[in-house]
């Protein structure tokens, strides 16, 4: 009876990456004429005084023909961010800047009050999030704005990792790559799976349509996927991933293995609460198969389990990895970080096996 368990488990992993090959296999680069609407990009940011100042210059930069603004939250920031904000603004007439009270209420995510805040004042029709340690390219909102045509109201960006080559940024450099990809796969099928803030974009009147944040804001996490699961039930919404390599937008990797593990908690913290209950139990039997695959090693050396349930569990995975992500490594332009491939499948599982019930249990922290 286990070993059936296991099989089925491991059947519906590699399923599961089978649609996310196939999905990022049908992705391809829009070579059409570009739409130019009016865009707002909305950068929040608390305590970003690192990078606040280098996000702005890069986002001056852009060559944009449409109309655009920026506004950037300041969110209750106890650092100079706020002055370097209103400093930068002064001088660029495209840029504003919001302040929240510093007295708001603690709620479970401040960053969805700081985005929607921004999204009620916002003149334009288009609305661009990214991230306060993000860098676009000279064309990003060239890039993800010209993809608003055909009826298209969501468009999602690629992001990857800069740094180092320490272990910790070469092993976010590859899951990155392969959540990158991940949301590649759905948005090519039309049923996007997972989204990024980090690089996103979707029609103002789209995102009012649905309630805005509405109860998510109770939620620490789902800023991107749960509001597009949201905005996917609006009949008639079109989406598409966006390859173009000026779309891409590289973000800051966090540098030690205590700040990525509380990263990862808190992107699983609500795991359970998203709508779809079968949604939620298919996210529920990948983390059963994650427990089986870190214990099974323990279980054959201690246990007396059969060696086979081990190694025909785990071989498929790394094998369906290792295809999922060279394919993507080849769309995405990224094939050297494929050198951390062995590395980064071994703490994978650890890391997922651990991180899911800390961010579950609040265990996590903000900014």
């Amino acid at each position: 009876m286990g070993g059936i368990i296991i099989a089925c488990l491991t059947a519906l992993y590699v399923i599961l990456f089978l649609f996310f090959i196939i999905g990022v296999i049908r992705t391809h680069r829009y070579r059409g004429p570009k739409a130019t609407p009016s865009v707002t990009v909305v950068v929040p940011m608390r305590n970003e005084e690192e990078f606040a100042q280098r996000t702005l210059e890069a986002l001056a930069e852009q060559d944009y023909i449409g109309e655009w603004e920026v506004i950037c939250v300041d969110d209750r920031s106890t650092d100079s961010t706020k002055e370097i904000l209103e400093k930068f603004a002064a001088t660029h007439p495209k840029f504003r800047v919001l302040s929240l009270p510093q007295d708001l209420p603690v709620i479970a995510s401040p960053k969805k009050r700081a985005l929607e805040s921004a999204f009620k004042i916002a003149k334009y029709e288009v609305l661009l999030t990214m991230d306060a340690d993000c860098i676009p390219r000279k064309s990003w909102i060239t890039a993800m704005a010209g993809r608003f045509n055909d009826g298209i109201c969501i468009v999602q960006g690629p992001k990857q990792n800069n740094g180092s080559r320490t272990m910790p940024h070469l092993y976010q450099k590859l899951e990155t790559l392969g959540y990158t990809a991940m949301e590649a796969a759905g948005f090519s099928w039309g049923h996007p799976i997972v989204a990024s803030a980090a690089c996103l974009a979707y029609k103002k009147d789209l995102f009012f349509a649905v309630g805005g944040f509405g109860d998510l804001v109770n939620l620490s996490s789902g800023d991107d996927d749960m509001l597009i699961h949201k905005m996917m039930k609006i009949p008639g919404t079109k989406v598409c991933y966006n390859l173009d390599k000026d779309a891409v937008i590289e973000t800051a990797p966090v540098h030690t293995w205590k700040q990525l593990f509380n990263q990862r908690a808190r992107w699983s913290s609500n795991g359970t609460n998203y709508e779809s209950k079968a949604y939620i139990l298919m996210l529920t039997l990948i983390y059963t198969y994650y427990i089986w695959m870190f214990i099974s090693p323990w279980c054959v050396l201690f246990l007396d389990c059969p060696w086979q349930w081990c190694v025909f569990s785990i071989a498929p995975k790394i094998l369906v990895d290792f295809v999922f992500l060279m394919i993507a490594s080849w769309k995405l332009h990224a094939k050297r970080k494929m050198l951390a491939f062995l590395p980064t499948e071994i703490i994978q599982v650890p890391m997922i096996v651990f991180a899911v019930p800390a961010g579950i249990t609040g265990m996590f922290r903000w900014k």
